[in-house]
Formats: structure tokens, C-alpha cells, sequence
């Protein structure tokens, strides 16, 4: 793989190939590159008039990306209609979704909040919060679930990395959620897109349901994001009552008839062990 070091307002920005990325402009001027994602998509902050945005363009051949750029930018158009849906003060503020240079651009408020994801450098920012803000952290997540399942929506691709968190206030900011759909869902893929330490058996099945019931799973192992270890799910090294270990342990279970029967019911379970 051959790539390409190009720049935006004199910062790096690694490509495959050249592309053109002055319509940035009309946003202000480029501060902040992410440009290793997998998914397609080229991440910029960039300041103007307008304050700070975080802008989500498809549309560039990043340099970790294996697939199609048209289906990157078919991803990232249809991506706006979730961000518009599930408004709420724990998901990023879609400012605006337009088709710009050769693809297709979501703009969001720009947040200071850390990423809690393990591929960060700064995902140890969790063990910086005392037990019941970390707690109510992810009692946050949860409460957003319950609305987007209200509301029609099934995640999928919900992992560590869709979670910022304001250490000073433990507010939790939900981001990176393009690829939820709109109920009944099937899986059509095989092993669908996420993280293994978050997936349930049906998101590896072709064909199965995914639902409320498969959403439990990611959302009990993001308990252990917070309390413990989402990779091995430990007992032994969750920080939180034996009650909350047991809420969790019970949305991860293989089973699916074993599990929480609704995201709402993991919520309140949660809420009542807390």
C-alpha cells in the first residue's frame, strides 16, 4: 500500500491517493487530523466563524480503508438520518449533512471530551472517575438506548470507541453511530461491522435477527468499559457492587432468550441496582 503524506492548512494528512480537500474552507481552517480510520471516512476539526465543527467526510481514499469509496459515501449519506432521528444531550449535534468535493460530509459540534476507547491514548481517562460517576456513566448510555429504541432504532457497531466522556462532569457524549438502522433488521453480512468484545452470536450469524435483544450484549459489555474489563468481563476485576455484575452478566448472556428482553429492562434493572 503506497501512501500519500498530502496537507490541509499545513497539517499532514495521509491518503492513498491525491484528493482535493479545499471545500474544507468553507468551514474555517483544519486544527485536528484523523486519518487512520477503517471505516472510509476522513475526520477533521476545524475552526471558523462559526466556532469549532468536527467534519466526517467519505469520499477520500484514506489509507485504511479496503473497500469501495462509493459505499462509504452511501454509508455516510444515509448516516444522517440517524444523527436527526435520535436527537438527544447525550448524542454528538448534527449541524448539517451535505455532499461536497467528491463525496459526502457530516459536520458536527466540535466536544472536548475523551474518547474512552482502547485504541485511544487516553481511554485510562475511565479510572480517573470515582465509582458512582462511572456508574451513572454508563447509566447515560443506556437512557440514550432506551430512546433509540423507542424510537425504531437498532444499533449496530456500538463499541468503546462510540463513547467520549467529560472527566470534570462525567457527561457522557455518544458519537460514531452511523450505521444503526431502522427496525426489523437482518443480518446480512456474516460477521457484521463492530468490535468482537461487543458482538452477540447473531452478529456473526447470516441471516439472524438483530434487535434489542442482540443490543443488550454491547451495552453489558460497556458496563465492564466502566466498572471492569470488556475484553474478559471478569468478576474479578469489576469495581462495582455484585448486583450491577449481575445486570450486566444477564444482557450478556448467549442465550438470547436468557437475556434483558428489551434495552429498556437492562436500563431499569441498572438504575434500580445503582
Amino acid at each position: 500500500m503506497i501512501v500519500i503524506v498530502s496537507e490541509v492548512d499545513g497539517l499532514p494528512v495521509r491518503l492513498r491517493a491525491p484528493h482535493d480537500l479545499s471545500f474544507v474552507a468553507r468551514w474555517g481552517t483544519v486544527f485536528a487530523v484523523l486519518d487512520q480510520q477503517d471505516s472510509g471516512n476522513l475526520c477533521l476539526g476545524v475552526e471558523g466563524p462559526a466556532g469549532r465543527v468536527f467534519v466526517k467526510y467519505a469520499g477520500a481514499p484514506t489509507a485504511r480503508y479496503d473497500g469501495v469509496l462509493a459505499d462509504a459515501v452511501d454509508r455516510a449519506r444515509r448516516a444522517g438520518a440517524v444523527y436527526r432521528s435520535l436527537a438527544h444531550p447525550s448524542l454528538v449535534r448534527l449541524r448539517e449533512a451535505v455532499d461536497v468535493g467528491a463525496g459526502h460530509a457530516l459536520v458536527f459540534d466540535w466536544t472536548d471530551a475523551t474518547p474512552v476507547g482502547r485504541q485511544y491514548e487516553r481511554s485510562h481517562v475511565v479510572r480517573s472517575l470515582l465509582l458512582p460517576a462511572r456508574v451513572d456513566a454508563v447509566r447515560q448510555i443506556y437512557d440514550f438506548h432506551v430512546h433509540a429504541a423507542a424510537r425504531g432504532w437498532v444499533a449496530v457497531d456500538l463499541y468503546d470507541g462510540s463513547v467520549m466522556l467529560d472527566p470534570a462532569t462525567g457527561r457522557v457524549t455518544l458519537c460514531d453511530l452511523d450505521l444503526y438502522e431502522r427496525a426489523p433488521v437482518v443480518n446480512r453480512m456474516g460477521r457484521m461491522w463492530g468490535s468482537t468484545r461487543f458482538m452477540s452470536a447473531e452478529e456473526h450469524e447470516l441471516g439472524a435477527v438483530i434487535d434489542e435483544v442482540t443490543n443488550v450484549v454491547a451495552l453489558g459489555s460497556l458496563a465492564h468499559t466502566f466498572l471492569g474489563d470488556d475484553e474478559t468481563k471478569s468478576r474479578s476485576v469489576w469495581a462495582g457492587s455484585d448486583v450491577l455484575f449481575d445486570v450486566a452478566a444477564r444482557a450478556l448472556r448467549p442465550e438470547r432468550g436468557a437475556r434483558w428482553p428489551s434495552v429498556a429492562a437492562l436500563a431499569e434493572a441498572w438504575r434500580e441496582a445503582a
